[in-house]
């Protein structure tokens, strides 16, 4: 079914667009018959040449539109198919979903492309409605040149708040699914490139890239030195992993079921002598490079270990805000899943509603963030879950990472998507009273939201 319904294979892509990607229509008003090229220069790098990846089954003919996906910055090649003809002409497809027109020049006798977005429609619109409303003046003249806009610019959001609803409708069902298909393999990355991170080389496979949700893995993270001390740690502190209940205690909940330590370097007069500290800085800087951001150390959640044995799971989630608001200040930004010991079957982590299966592997880490570049944050392509444990056990420990938190000003004291927790004086200032709340609730309801990553 996910194959059916998102999927594409090695050489062609299908009429569903993979999740992530950006679709482009591709129009030949060349004259004659052409072929259409992805130019695939990451396997090119490996073999000193490039591959040319054919975009459709058939070739497109004069005066023929075909709609292909791919992804920002990807390089394609278009040619004639008479092979007598040997003009051909490259282009780079940009960040957002655009009209591709292949033409020829008889003159220069050149393959011809046009790249046209949305927004260059819409631009062409207002100079169009700009010179039609020129005669007017004050509001006379915002009106005509409304009327012109509006109504595409009211149909494209429609057509985004139609597309997230059915995403997220099928995404409970497809994670079913796929949890329960024990062939399922970790999704193919869309990219691959390798990153030095304290003097050791790793290979990053890129599964998701878009502006406020990325989702990559690295294989070999956590050593199993690293890993031994979390097991030696954890092993007598494990404790039922609860959520908030709706007076303030701690219950278990039906969708979160694991074990839970936390491994806090907060606790420690030099956290720089912990064994596990180049560990968590090296998480950081992996999520500083890839993700753009400039995370600092003091002040962060740090590691929680997290046991799952047989039937134990958790259901889909977002660790931080997924609703596309602004993002809070002192709120979680990214998440690091680092898989000590992985169960003989089942266990597997999903991101439903961006169709990414991770197949998890001893020493693996799992990486997402979900801030933007302007500030909003992802609009839910990076909820997870972690499917049922089948056979076996699964270890892992995740690092949950704040932008804006401090030595002086921690996590401790805010919620998952950054806000502040009050203390019980703040609580009572505000009219809540002492009654029912203890000393230490504060803390529990704070763990009670954090929840825990797959």
């Amino acid at each position: 079914l996910l194959y059916t319904l998102f999927s594409f294979d090695e050489k062609f892509v299908t009429a569903v667009a993979p999740i992530g990607s950006i679709p482009m229509k591709v129009t030949n008003n060349a004259g004659s018959a052409i072929e259409f090229f992805w130019v695939n220069t990451f396997e090119g790098k490996k073999k000193g040449e490039e591959t040319l990846v054919p975009q459709n089954k058939k070739p497109l003919r004069n005066s023929s539109i075909s709609t292909i996906n791919s992804y920002n910055t990807h390089r394609f090649r278009v040619k004639f198919v008479d092979k007598s003809r040997t003009e051909e002409v490259d282009f780079v497809k940009g960040p957002a979903a655009e009209k591709v027109i292949i033409t020829y020049d008889k003159e220069s006798k050149q393959l011809k492309v046009k790249q046209i977005t949305k927004f260059d429609e819409i631009m062409e619109n207002i100079s169009k409605g700009t010179e039609k409303c020129s005669h007017l003046r004050g509001d006379a003249f915002s009106e005509c040149l409304s009327e012109d806009v509006a109504e595409e610019i009211t149909q494209l959001s429609e057509s985004k708040s139609t597309m997230v609803t059915y995403r997220d409708l099928m995404a409970s069902r497809l994670r079913n699914y796929t949890c329960a298909d024990e062939t399922m393999e970790t999704s193919t990355p869309i990219k691959t490139y390798t990153k030095v991170l304290q003097n050791k080389k790793y290979v990053v496979d890129v599964l998701l890239d878009a502006p406020h949700s990325k989702i990559w893995l690295v294989d070999d993270f956590i050593s199993p030195e690293e890993c031994e001390v979390f097991f030696e740690h954890g092993s007598t502190r494990l404790a039922r992993a609860t959520v908030a209940g709706e007076d303030g205690s701690s219950e278990i909940s039906i969708h979160r079921r694991a074990n839970q330590a936390s491994y806090d370097f907060k606790l420690k007069d030099h956290p720089e002598e912990d064994p596990l500290w180049p560990l968590f800085n090296r998480v950081l800087d992996m999520v500083n490079y890839h993700a753009g951001y400039n995370l600092q150390p003091e002040g962060q959640e740090y590691f929680t270990i997290i046991q799952y044995n047989k039937d134990d799971e958790y259901t889909p989630h977002c660790d931080g805000s997924c609703d596309n608001n602004e993002y809070i200040k002192a709120g979680r930004v990214a998440t690091a899943v680092l898989y000590c010991q992985v169960p003989e079957v089942g266990g597997a982590t999903t991101f439903t509603k961006a169709d990414i299966f991770v197949k998890p592997r001893a020493g693996m880490a799992t990486f997402f963030s979900y801030k933007g570049p302007d500030g909003r944050m992802d609009d839910g392509y990076t909820e997870h879950s972690g499917c049922p444990v089948i056979e076996g056990e699964k270890w892992i420990t995740t690092a949950w990472l704040r932008e804006g938190v401090s030595a002086e000003d921690t996590s401790d004291n805010y919620d998952p998507e950054g806000i502040r927790i009050l203390t019980a004086d703040e609580y009572s200032a505000m009219g809540g009273g002492e009654e029912g709340f203890e000393e230490g609730e504060v803390e529990e309801m704070e763990v009670g939201m954090s929840g825990e990553s797959d």
